[in-house]
C-alpha cells in the first residue's frame, strides 16, 4: 500500500493503518528512544507514547512537515527530554 495513502487512513483513525505503520516504523522508533535513554524497559514505554501521540496528532500531520517517519522522529525526541 502507497505510504500516502497509508498516512491519510491513520488520519481518518483507521486502526488496521495504525497497525501497519507501528509495524512498519516501531523497531526504527524504539531504536532512536533506546539510544537516548539506554533501558530497555522505558524505551519499550517512551515508543509507545510516540505512537499515542502521534494519533492523537495525526489530523495535524502534513507531507510538507516531511515524511512520516521523521514526524515520529521528531516526537521521539521530545518523548525522551521531557
Amino acid at each position: 500500500m502507497e505510504l500516502e495513502l497509508l498516512v491519510k487512513q491513520f488520519q481518518d483513525k483507521n486502526h488496521a493503518a495504525f497497525e501497519t505503520l507501528y509495524g512498519m516504523y516501531h523497531k526504527s522508533i524504539h531504536g532512536v528512544v533506546y539510544n537516548i535513554v539506554k533501558d530497555t524497559a522505558i524505551a519499550d514505554e517512551l515508543m509507545q507514547d510516540v505512537f499515542i501521540k502521534a494519533w492523537h496528532k495525526s489530523e495535524t500531520y502534513s507531507s510538507k512537515k516531511g515524511r512520516f517517519f521523521y514526524v515520529d522522529f521528531k516526537y521521539s525526541t521530545q518523548c525522551c527530554y521531557r
